[in-house]
């Protein structure tokens, strides 16, 4: 028997702390109490909203009206070099866990809030790893069907950011099958230090946000990709700007409204920094896209999934 909780602040289970309260929840780690969940929500006529580590979302501060359905099981099995892992399993803790077993794949992501379910979902990636790289299949929930459904990696439509997962609400990612490279301890690790101290020095770390607020969006405009790669002496790769020099372009960077802003280090972070609220995000994220489009042409849109409004 579940038990669905009511009047649940939802502030703290997110990275950004901004947010009202779910008129309904429930943690779930088994298949069986999922199935359950969503039964309850349709024979009470309620929308329903997953939520893994919070690390990619933001609420209305009115909330959600409906049934929050929080994914925390937290399965890693490891057979050889092929790994088992549970969409609940935060993906710091993981990467750590793998480094001490002397497997190599992941260490590019270190740092990265947020579970594994999450990642998969949004095909999180960073300094030039995808976590698509390493998937054999992924195993999610479609409450269409009712059914456990195993899609293995070329069907699961990644792309820059996102996933079949991403774009079709009823499917919930519930576990994956990866692969990793077996490797030397204090490389892998060495690796992880490093990437942790290009984080800290981007001001990515230990701060009130929901990462990177905005996709890298595909310009077309040769000149404005020309003047970011003279200037930064990097490659476009898919002639993708990164959204942040596009901010810092037209001199957005650390502009505040109310108690949140956008990064003073990193342009496409929007941080709450202490008492900021859903609705100072999303107009500071308003203003912002405003301006690139009115200065550069160039539209945005947001990797993070705007969830009550």
């Amino acid at each position: 028997m579940i038990d669905i909780k009511e009047q649940i602040d939802l502030a703290p289970m997110t990275t950004f702390k901004i947010g009202g309260k779910a008129h309904y929840f429930i943690s779930v780690k088994t298949v069986g109490e999922l199935e359950e969940a969503l039964a309850w929500k349709k024979e009470h006529g309620k929308n329903h909203m997953i939520l893994a580590g919070g690390s990619n979302i933001l609420f209305s501060d009115n909330g959600f009206d409906g049934l929050v359905i929080h994914v925390a099981n937290e399965k890693v099995e490891i057979k050889e070099a092929e790994i088992v892992v549970s969409a609940g399993v935060l993906l710091r803790g993981f990467i750590e866990k793998m480094a001490e077993q002397e497997l190599s794949g992941l260490e590019n992501l270190y740092g990265v809030p947020g579970t594994v379910g999450g990642a998969v979902r949004g095909n999180a990636g960073a300094f030039g790893t995808e976590i698509k790289d390493i998937i054999k299949s992924v195993r999610a929930y479609d409450t269409q069907t009712q059914k456990m459904e195993e899609f293995q990696v070329q069907n699961c439509n990644f792309s820059y950011r996102n996933s079949v997962f991403k774009n079709e609400r009823n499917l919930i990612v519930w576990e994956a099958i990866l692969y990793f490279k077996k490797g030397k301890k204090e490389e892998i690790r060495a690796q992880m230090k490093h990437i942790l101290s290009e984080r800290n020095t981007r001001q990515i770390q230990d701060v009130q946000s929901a990462g990177s607020f905005f996709i890298n969006p595909e310009v077309s405009d040769p000149k404005i990709r020309q003047r970011f790669e003279k200037e930064k002496g990097q490659t476009c790769r898919g002639n993708r700007v990164p959204a942040g020099w596009l901010i810092d372009e037209v001199g957005l960077r650390g502009k505040h409204v109310g108690h949140v802003q956008t990064g003073s280090m990193h342009s496409n972070y929007i941080i709450n920094n202490d008492g900021g609220t859903a609705e100072q995000v999303i107009i500071l994220s308003s203003l912002v896209k405003r301006k690139v489009r009115d200065e550069l042409g160039v539209q945005l849109s947001e990797e993070v999934t705007l969830a009550g409004f």
